[in-house]
């Protein structure tokens, strides 16, 4: 029996609910949610759907946002032949009235808040479908296998997946994008494409369905193919470069030179390949049981400015020392550090005499090629010390000392359950960590005490020293989730 998948998409979801919050429409609102304290150079986490609708799209920088609005106003005047008479947030006004600016509210992310929402959100799915038929894709989207549902509740995928999104529009105000398709590939793409190109209702909320032969009818031959699940800048381009710019022409290639296909991009070829032709044999069963064969822990941060080598080296120590307490409070070990540097294009510019590998960034601008390295710590652990000497002493090995630093990246890989681990420590002083037994358990009563405090008065109940310096960003990320203000 064949089988019936919804994908829903909450609409502008970071920015309908900061509308909600204020007790306005986002359908008619003009908002964007970004942080104004990291300069107009950051990025946009939402656009409200009003301020989309004037060209302006999903994921800008705020001065991009800033510079298209200034330019609709210009435009505006200029057809007016005067200046506005009163500016507005509200696209109804905007729209019936040429004398009117466009304005707009800019919102500090709130993430706590939007964890929240989604939670809800997800509460009313399961009125209607079991956990183990969902999956959770992302803050604001999932992902359902509804087949069983469908003769349960005598309906139609397309009237369950109403029902759902009218319960969520009227207790939260948040309206929604659903793709339908006989796979999930087929229901991801509908959403992703199709339903976001079609008008939607009095609410908002549109609804696309695809199976294999109306995929083929309908997206077999567009472009670019970036839109398609899967398929990012990198994919495309070797696609391009070697004559293939639709899912037609990938498909058609796969029936003479498969193999072809399968040299540029190795295994990675077999996905193209099916989705190009509408296939995805993985159900969310199938995603429910996979478990990863090898696991890992970590996290990254962009720096608001470039920093020097000295004040780079103290992120790294405070991403190294964060990294331990979650380590320990996961209940997990680790005997090896990944460390990732990127330099910031600034280095360029003040170092003429720079020599190494050049790249290109996503907006083509020329930057210095990021530093790698790992290291070994010679025993699995979760010991503060040790991890943050590991991690600064890689970091001094792999740094270009005249460079500017703007990301980092700290990784601790192989990761394993702490009961499960080796330990090589057998006597009290017999120990590759250079630690006695005594002097490990006592760093380990130290960590639980910390996480203890933070759990109960926040992360930053407690910091040390260092912490405290100029440059230093555990304080700022403390506050945060995912990056973003909680």
């Amino acid at each position: 029996m064949g089988r019936t998948y919804v994908a829903i998409d909450l609409k502008s979801f970071y920015a309908s609910v900061e509308c909600r919050e204020r007790g306005l429409d986002p359908l008619m609102t003009y908002l964007v949610v970004a942080d104004q304290s990291r300069t107009d150079k950051t990025i946009c986490l939402a656009v409200s759907p009003a301020l989309k609708s004037w060209g302006i799209p999903s994921r800008p920088r705020l001065f991009e946002v800033i510079r298209a609005v200034q330019d609709i106003n210009v435009r505006r005047k200029v057809k007016l032949g005067r200046g506005f008479t009163t500016v507005s947030y509200d696209d109804r006004d905007v729209r019936a009235h040429p004398d009117v600016g466009l304005v707009y509210h800019i919102a500090r992310p709130r993430m706590a808040l939007y964890l929240q929402y989604s939670t809800k959100i997800y509460g009313m799915y399961l009125r209607y479908v079991a956990p183990e038929d969902i999956h959770v894709y992302s803050i604001d989207e999932v992902l359902m296998d509804v087949t069983a549902y469908l003769s349960l509740y005598g309906m139609t995928a397309r009237e369950l997946a109403e029902r759902m999104v009218q319960d969520v529009l009227q207790e939260t105000g948040i309206t929604a994008t659903v793709g339908i398709g006989t796979n999930l590939y087929l229901a991801k793409v509908a959403m992703d494409i199709m339903a976001k190109h079609l008008p939607g209702d009095s609410h908002g909320m549109r609804i696309a369905s695809l199976d294999e032969i109306s995929y083929r009818q309908f997206l077999w031959q567009h472009r670019p193919l970036t839109d398609f699940w899967r398929i990012g800048r990198g994919i495309a381009q070797k696609l391009e470069e070697n004559g293939l710019y639709t899912m037609k022409d990938i498909a058609r290639i796969s029936r003479k030179e498969e193999a072809f296909l399968y040299k540029l991009f190795g295994i990675q070829a077999e996905l193209l390949i099916d989705h190009s032709w509408g296939y995805e044999p993985c159900t969310i069963e199938d995603i429910k049981r996979w478990r990863p064969q090898k696991h890992s822990v970590g996290s990254g941060q962009v720096l608001h400015h470039p920093y020097d080598t000295e004040k780079a080296r103290l992120i790294v120590w405070e991403m190294a020392e964060a990294l331990s307490l979650e380590l320990v409070d996961m209940g997990l070990v680790t005997e090896m550090l990944v460390l990732t540097i990127g330099y910031d294009r600034i280095s360029l510019k003040q170092d003429r005499a720079y020599t190494g590998d050049i790249v290109h960034d996503s907006y083509g601008r020329a930057v210095p090629k990021h530093a790698h390295g790992t290291i070994h710590l010679g025993v699995q652990t979760t010991s503060t010390r040790l991890i943050t000497e590991g991690a600064v002493r890689l970091y001094d090995r792999i740094i270009e000392p005249r460079l500017w630093v703007r990301r980092v990246c700290l990784t601790a890989e192989h990761v394993r359950d702490e009961r499960g681990a080796l330990y090589e420590m057998d006597t009290l002083f017999d120990s590759p960590s250079g630690m006695t037994r005594e002097e490990s358990e006592r760093e380990r009563r130290q960590q639980h005490a910390i996480l203890h405090i933070q759990k109960r008065f926040g992360k930053n109940a407690i910091i040390k020293g260092r912490n405290l310096e100029e440059g230093a960003t555990t304080r700022d990320r403390n506050e945060q989730i995912g990056g973003h203000r909680a």
